[in-house]
């Protein structure tokens, strides 16, 4: 008798590829306690809206709206913005240039586009915080960790479905793992610029 040892899918290799930095972040991110007071929580909302307004071109992105049925309606953007407006603060100013375009590879967008749509898996647990320290609600001052719909989890299960049956070669697949390692990288920058 034979057995057959199955590789991970694609996503959970590019989850493992990705683990360093994404639990780097999550750490960093929770010892800044953003629900511990209304100025804590500004921070954390200035951080995610440089990160979702640097990456917004992803959800106009031609080929991935290709391969994405409903790619526009997954922004969250204007979420934050009513967030800041419930709590009567401004809308941050980003001085910073957008890495991603209608010109980067599918592969490398892909790989973007599945770390800012895996952000919205831990914000349900957030927006539960949100609530029961700060009184802050999906209608009120929460709206961003609520998410577009009722559909986030079935949402994410179409991306990782996608991500794992979307024909690559060699080279696509490095672009995917670099794309996702960016994305990373380019929310720590961001991180850095809001808690310095």
């Amino acid at each position: 008798m034979t057995s057959t040892t199955l590789a991970p899918s694609r996503a959970l290799q590019l989850k493992a590829s990705t683990a360093d930095v994404h639990d780097n972040i999550d750490k960093s991110i929770m010892d800044k306690d953003p629900f511990a007071n209304t100025e804590n929580y500004i921070q954390f909302l200035t951080l995610q809206y440089y990160f979702l307004n640097d990456v917004s071109t992803l959800y106009d992105h031609s080929e991935l709206n290709m391969v994405i049925e409903n790619l526009a309606a997954r922004r969250r953007l204007n979420m934050l913005e009513q967030d800041f407006q419930d709590l009567e603060y401004p809308v941050p100013a980003s001085a910073f240039t957008s890495l991603i375009s209608n010109e980067t590879d599918l592969a490398t967008a892909l790989g973007w586009l599945y770390v800012v749509e895996g952000s919205k898996v831990g914000a349900a647990m957030l927006g539960k915080q949100a609530q029961a320290r700060l009184l802050l609600t999906k209608k009120y001052g929460a709206r961003y960790l609520s998410g577009p719909g009722a559909g986030r989890g079935s949402d994410w299960r179409h991306l990782v479905q996608l991500i794992d049956s979307i024909e690559l070669n060699d080279t696509q697949e490095r672009a995917l793992i670099n794309g996702a390692r960016q994305a990373f990288t380019r929310f720590q920058l961001f991180q850095a610029h809001v808690y310095s």
